[in-house]
């Protein structure tokens, strides 16, 4: 069953990797925001039976509103609309709609609402950033998309390395409160599939020297691995093994995408901070 359902990851992440090489502008954001609202809908549901079911009207249009920022008029500063907005609006609304639970209740339903639209649209949202970018690097026109393309397809990589070696040869535990089955030896697989996937592809395609395609493949291979073990915990303490049964045999969409959603910040952090443009 496992094998399935990394089989299922893996051509999920085939299907992004696609999709960021064909589709472009309204078309390719109609599906990353169809994605969001399906993952919105997934993280509710496991919030819920935690006891803190986010508010949905903050939820869905705040997750929104950050995943398609790219596409706002030039100089908007999106971040700061949204976020203040998120704590004016939402907290007040939280507090003066009519009063169905406690006030505590709904504090922490405001809590959850804004911090799943971070966690789903702020991330993602980082992607469209760098599929919609103008910028040219090192005489590559799509570089920034090829960046997207590897990051997705060397975190399928590493995904399938930790599967594989982790069966085979894992005999220390790797964060077994959270993930009882994931092993050190299979995140050392994990992290060495991933970087010598950015060592070998990301020279070419995307003109960036050898050694910041090293340390990307390192940062992605751990921000993979946190946004895998985040959406674990998240199941774990809702006391569900998917997060819903939305693919039949493979669980939810979430469960699909968990790896992907730390990747996008820190991919956007590393281009900006080193100048690679």
């Amino acid at each position: 069953m496992r094998l399935g359902v990394r089989l299922g990851s893996a051509a999920v992440l085939l299907g992004l990797v696609a999709l960021v090489l064909v589709l472009r502008g309204p078309l390719l954001d109609a599906v990353a925001a169809a994605a969001v609202v399906v993952a919105c809908w997934e993280f509710s549901g496991l919030m819920r039976r935690i006891g803190a079911e986010p508010l949905p009207w903050l939820l869905y249009p705040l997750a929104l509103f950050l995943l398609l920022r790219h596409a706002y008029p030039a100089g908007w500063p999106t971040l700061d609309y949204a976020l203040s907005g998120a704590v004016v609006i939402g907290l007040v609304g939280s507090i003066v709609m009519p009063p169905r639970e406690p006030s505590a209740r709904r504090l922490t339903s405001w809590a959850a609402a804004a911090g799943g639209a971070l966690y789903l649209g702020l991330t993602l949202g980082y992607l469209l950033l760098l599929l919609n970018s103008p910028v040219v690097v090192t005489g590559h026109a799509h570089a920034f998309q090829w960046l997207v393309a590897i990051a997705l397809g060397s975190a399928m990589v590493g995904d399938s390395a930790a599967l594989f070696i982790g069966s085979a040869l894992g005999r220390h535990p790797f964060f077994p409160s959270i993930s009882p089955r994931k092993t050190a030896e299979g995140a050392a697989a994990s992290l060495a599939g991933t970087v010598l996937t950015w060592a070998i592809a990301a020279p070419p395609l995307t003109g960036i020297p050898v050694p910041h395609a090293i340390l990307l493949g390192i940062v992605v291979s751990v921000a993979a691995m946190g946004g895998d073990l985040v959406e674990s915990a998240l199941k774990r303490a809702a006391g569900e093994k998917d997060s819903s049964a939305l693919i039949p045999g493979h669980g939810g969409l979430l469960d699909r995408l968990d790896a992907l959603l730390l990747i996008g910040p820190v991919v956007y952090a590393y281009v900006v901070v080193t100048g690679l443009p």
